[in-house]
């Protein structure tokens, strides 16, 4: 079921980045991630209402991941706006699940078998490549590239703290601790909004909606983590690219590369491979 759950996540979340992916070419990012946090807080609250119990640390652990969460969105932005997605996005996604596993070692002391060792070890690559595997060019590293780079490792970071500290909610208060966060991180991004066209207004809708489906995604990578070792659930969530590249090349006619194509095969093994070493 652990494992159902943390797929499941990934599917969710990978879908809000597909959808807000669309409506950057067309709305301003902050805005986008303002709008996402929002709508995730207001489905985290109605869903904490219905199915969760209210435990006072909640407060602490869904404030602070909502900063992580802010503090990546901001970051991969900025760095968007500096670099190539295929650049900016396999680095913040592999600093992500790798500071996300460290984390999950050092403070929850977590000692996973060889076989998950050997599924996060294909992971780490697999996320890379079906992000593209963005490679910068001599000849292209200039300062943007670079701050690009750096950006991109901060988000990772962010987005990383985000993971870790949900995962410590109490699975009773999993939905109170997601409204937090999404909370939260709409705060932190409501002093870098800006105001957009008026035929633009239904962006912000989808944005909502786009948040509300990411925090049910975050409430089932919270469950998920409850019946297995949180290394297993960060891996399986982190390989959300998969879901952007599917959709694109479904939606937008998009081609696959080989080289995406090499990275969906290695996540599907390295899944197996976790999942098959839980029985």
């Amino acid at each position: 079921m652990s494992i159902a759950l943390a797929l499941s996540a990934m599917v969710l979340l990978g879908s809000t980045h597909f959808i807000n992916g669309m409506l950057a070419r067309f709305y301003p990012p902050l805005n986008i991630a303002f709008y996402t946090h929002l709508g995730g807080g207001l489905v985290g609250f109605a869903g904490a209402l219905l199915f969760s119990s209210w435990e006072p640390s909640v407060w602490m652990w869904g404030v602070l991941a909502g900063i992580g969460s802010a503090l990546g969105a901001w970051l991969l932005y900025q760095g968007l706006s500096r670099a190539p997605f295929a650049i900016v996005v396999p680095v913040s996604a592999v600093a992500m699940v790798t500071i996300a596993l460290g984390l999950s070692l050092i403070f929850l002391g977590e000692r996973p078998n060889a076989w998950v060792w050997l599924g996060v070890m294909l992971a780490l690559p697999a996320i890379w490549l079906t992000a593209g595997g963005g490679k910068p060019n001599k000849v292209r590293m200039n300062s943007g590239t670079r701050a690009g780079l750096l950006l991109g490792l901060g988000a990772g970071l962010g987005f990383a703290l985000q993971l870790h500290l949900l995962g410590q909610v109490p699975e009773p208060s999993a939905f109170y601790g997601i409204a937090l966060c999404m909370l939260s991180g709409a705060i932190c991004c409501l002093p870098f909004y800006q105001h957009a066209h008026p035929a633009r207004k239904r962006f912000p809708l989808l944005a909502t909606a786009a948040g509300g489906i990411s925090a049910w995604g975050l409430t089932l990578y919270a469950l998920s983590r409850e019946e297995q070792l949180a290394i297993i659930s960060i891996v399986i969530v982190s390989m959300y690219p998969l879901i952007p590249v599917v959709f694109g090349s479904l939606f937008r006619k998009e081609a696959v590369s080989g080289t995406t194509m090499m990275g969906i095969v290695l996540s599907i093994v390295a899944t197996v491979l976790i999942t098959v070493s839980t029985y």
